[in-house]
């Protein structure tokens, strides 16, 4: 019998494994409080952190893979007409690998918007106890809406030390902790699209008037500065690193290598090593792929390392950040025969086994990492038609894709996208 479409707030037990007691007088996390989830689900760790922060408590920290785990549950909520808590084993198999080490979780159904549930919650002594628990230091917040209660609210707090995970594509360029697109122009200026958070952008803004017509690479932080920063290879080999000033626009560039024209593809953003440092990986016209670890500080720790062969049946190659879930970047490429293939990396130097993710993909003129473009806590890729239109493939943290949607038109004048 399908329950009917009632009010209900459900908390799972404050009794924490005995694992949890160890970390009481652990640190507080370093990392600011910032929502990476968006519309509703963002307006939910706002409030929440206000409630902290009237009680005296630190703020919680946002999470992706929290948001990712408490949006999967929602919709699993919203999906199966059910009301029923995840179990700490299923929290666990999405977020230990993330470094989280328990987990607890408050559930709600029927309130209408974010300041209701919060008030419902801070209105409970069980929920009010989850909320301003200061063994907690990360929250995610997911939610849904279906035919039942027809609104779905999830929060799973967190505690423990989150691993550092570098995201795809060219980052928040523009400091409002949202992903970016940064596009080159036919006539050769670099713009960049504000993300708002959601799966959308605002209207373009000029980083680089004049860019002219060599291609850009994101790198992720490679400065180490907090910023993501693109970089450029000039005609005359000279590696040139534009270090992002997370305000729509680059600082000075500067020579960071030479010789750097014997390769036809650079791919920067990912850690190949293991060191959660952005790496630079270069491809040679002959398919060779070589490794520039990076020291964190606008430099190399070593010379290219040689790690792979035979990329030259690739015509497409990026760092898509972690899209399998396993805590480690991943690279996708797509082959000539159209089909998309993902190539993990072990987080020690090495590839994983390649599986294939799609089919019928040669149609399309650009393909990208995005990071977390649509605010879901996952990694997404951006996509190209001949027609100009921009498609979003939301990553579902698993290798996968959610439902495609189209999110921008007239993209056909841009001479790269990334």
């Amino acid at each position: 019998m399908r329950p009917s479409p009632r009010r209900k707030l459900v908390r799972t037990g404050r009794a924490i494994a005995a694992a949890i007691a160890v970390m009481i007088g652990a640190a507080v996390l370093a990392p600011a409080a910032a929502s990476a989830a968006g519309g509703p689900a963002g307006e939910v760790f706002t409030l929440t952190n206000a409630q902290r922060t009237q009680a005296g408590l630190p703020a919680l920290v946002s999470d992706a893979v929290l948001d990712a785990a408490a949006a999967e549950w929602a919709q699993h909520l919203a999906s199966t007409c059910t009301f029923e808590h995840s179990s700490s084993t299923w929290r666990s198999s999405r977020v230990a690998a993330f470094g989280w080490v328990s987990t607890g979780e408050n559930i709600a159904a029927g309130q209408p918007d974010a300041a209701a549930v919060v008030s419902g919650w801070m209105n409970s002594s069980g929920h009010r106890a989850n909320i301003l628990d200061s063994r907690y230091t990360g929250l995610g917040v997911g939610y849904a809406t279906g035919t039942c209660y027809r609104t779905y609210w999830v929060q799973i707090f967190g505690i423990g030390t989150p691993v550092k995970r570098l995201s795809g594509g060219a980052g928040d360029l523009t400091g409002d902790r949202a992903a970016d697109i940064l596009a080159r122009t036919a006539t050769g200026d670099l713009l960049i699209y504000p993300g708002n958070g959601a799966g959308g952008f605002q209207g373009p803004v000029t980083a680089a008037a004049g860019w002219g017509d060599r291609p850009f690479t994101t790198l992720g932080d490679f400065s180490g500065d907090g910023i993501p920063d693109i970089a450029r290879t000039e005609a005359d080999g000279r590696l040139m690193l534009h270090a992002g000033n997370g305000r729509c626009g680059f600082l000075a560039p500067v020579q960071i290598g030479n010789g750097w024209t014997m390769f036809s593809q650079l791919i920067g953003g990912i850690d190949f090593s293991g060191d959660q440092i952005p790496d630079v990986i270069g491809r040679t016209p002959g398919g060779d792929l070589f490794l520039y670890p990076g020291n964190g500080r606008s430099g190399w720790l070593a010379g290219g390392t040689r790690i792979g062969n035979g990329w030259q049946t690739m015509d497409t190659m990026f760092h898509a950040g972690d899209f399998n879930g396993d805590a480690r970047g991943d690279i996708i490429a797509r082959r000539l025969d159209g089909t998309l293939w993902i190539y993990p990396t072990t987080g020690r130097g090495s590839w994983g086994s390649p599986s294939q993710i799609g089919v019928g993909w040669a149609s399309l003129t650009a393909v990208f990492g995005a990071g977390d473009f649509d605010g879901s806590g996952t990694q997404d890729i951006v996509a190209r038609t001949s027609a100009g239109a921009l498609l979003l493939y939301g990553g579902n943290g698993r290798g996968g894709f959610l439902a495609t949607r189209t999110i921008g038109s007239g993209w056909n004048g841009m001479s790269q996208i990334g």
